[in-house]
């Protein structure tokens, strides 16, 4: 495996706290778990599963940093597992960061952003060990800030994105984006920006993969209510390729959150933009929901090859004293620019659901669903379904053990065929907080 990227991803949480004044303000959780693990098909096969019974150990950790020089927000992990048989012994790795130091006051920051973490190699067969590969995704770079009143602003962006997959090598590239932005304060409400950006991608092997500029210009509008907020961008992409290909397109992005009480919440997302497996990598950093507590393997197809995206999503939580419920759903259509990658289309849903029944003890129960309907060449649709339901007991405000059993179908038009997998789990877990 490649490891080149990992010392970049440990420089940019060594420095949120290696800047002057960054370690009073920062704040560290971690979690250390152990537990055991029966699996009934662990190879993910449609004929003669394989059971085994694996050992498992884990260390997480969600970095928070606020001051008037640094603003961080990190979360990591490690999954080892130790197999009886078949697999060995397996290290799974997760890292998302984001990392602003403000070199000079309102003037000049440095900018890094890391996405690393587990991948299939080939997306359309089972997520079995043997299909997962390591991917990180860096950016890094400067931003100048400048002023031409109390009310508007501005910032010229310069970054060096790298990606770099530990198998799938036509995805490797370096890129350099630049981008600038103005902002105008309406109100104490409502701000409206212009933004023109651009950014040269070249990959490593040209042989799989087409050098192309990709430009972007467009309006940004945010409006926050008492109980509702909305974020909005119009405007136009263009790909221009080295070899003389072209492609213009529409570009929207639009965002709409309602409140109707302090307890719940509805949010609408919709797309119609140009994207890649890197460009989305970055987008999809998500540091917000704490410690991880699982290293998940994504699906996103790892190719060099850009797309239009058209998606939508919609979710629903509610947050109750002792209920915690939440419904979502997703459609999205990828379609590539390059003929010999595969078009796709996919449509799911979701719902999760908490439920104290008593101050230390929590039962869980989830339910999810996804069809993807893939073109030319491999033809074919797969149907994933996955149930869980599980037991937390709070032992002391340090310890806690959780019992879990979680269901895995897959239906496939393949010849590969259809599987099931069900997976036991119990572990224990201690928490810094």
């Amino acid at each position: 495996m490649t490891s080149r990227r990992i010392p970049t991803t440990l420089i940019a949480v060594a420095m949120a706290g290696a800047v002057p004044g960054a370690a009073h303000a920062v704040r560290i959780d971690y979690t250390i778990d152990a537990g055991y693990e029966h699996d009934d098909n662990v190879t993910l096969s449609a004929e003669d599963p394989i059971e085994q019974d694996i050992a498992r150990v884990g260390f997480g950790f969600a970095l928070e940093q606020a001051s008037s020089t640094v603003q961080a927000s990190m979360v990591g992990r490690v999954d080892h597992r130790r197999y009886e048989d078949v697999y060995g012994n397996l290290t799974d790795r997760m890292f998302e960061g984001r990392l602003n130091w403000m070199v000079v006051p309102d003037r000049l920051a440095l900018v890094v952003e890391d996405s690393y973490g587990v991948q299939t190699i080939n997306r359309t067969a089972p997520g079995s060990p043997d299909n997962r590969q390591q991917v990180n995704v860096l950016s890094v770079g400067p931003d100048l800030h400048f002023g031409f009143g109390p009310a508007r602003r501005g910032v010229a962006e310069l970054r060096y994105i790298n990606s770099d997959a530990e198998v799938t090598e036509e995805f490797n590239s370096d890129r350099v984006l630049a981008a600038l932005r103005i902002l105008q304060e309406l109100d104490a409400t409502r701000t409206l920006s212009w933004n023109v950006q651009g950014q040269q991608v070249d990959f490593d092997n040209d042989e799989f993969a087409r050098d192309h500029r990709r430009y972007e210009a467009f309006v940004g509008y945010r409006h926050l209510f008492r109980r509702f907020d909305m974020t909005v961008d119009a405007g136009y992409a263009y790909l221009d390729y080295e070899d003389g290909q072209t492609r213009g397109d529409p570009l929207l992005r639009a965002a709409f959150g309602w409140e109707p009480t302090e307890r719940s919440r509805f949010s609408v997302a919709l797309a119609n933009q140009f994207s890649d497996a890197a460009v989305n990598a970055l987008d999809q950093i998500d540091t917000a929901s704490g410690v991880p507590a699982s290293v998940l393997t994504g699906n996103t197809t790892i190719t060099a090859y850009a797309y239009e995206q058209r998606s939508v999503g919609v979710d629903y939580t509610y947050t109750g004293t002792r209920l915690t419920a939440s419904l979502n759903g997703t459609a999205q259509e990828l379609d590539y620019v390059d003929e010999t990658a595969s078009g796709e289309e996919s449509r799911g849903g979701g719902a999760t659901l908490r439920y104290r029944l008593r101050p230390t003890l929590v039962l869980s129960g989830s339910a999810y669903t996804n069809r993807s309907e893939f073109g030319a060449p491999e033809g074919r649709t797969e149907t994933d379904r996955l149930y869980a339901i599980g037991l937390a007991k709070e032992w002391s405000r340090h310890w806690s053990s959780n019992l879990s059993v979680t269901r895995y179908e897959r239906r496939s038009s393949a010849t590969v065929g259809d599987f099931e997998q069900n997976v036991v789990y119990l572990n224990l877990t201690y928490r810094n907080r």
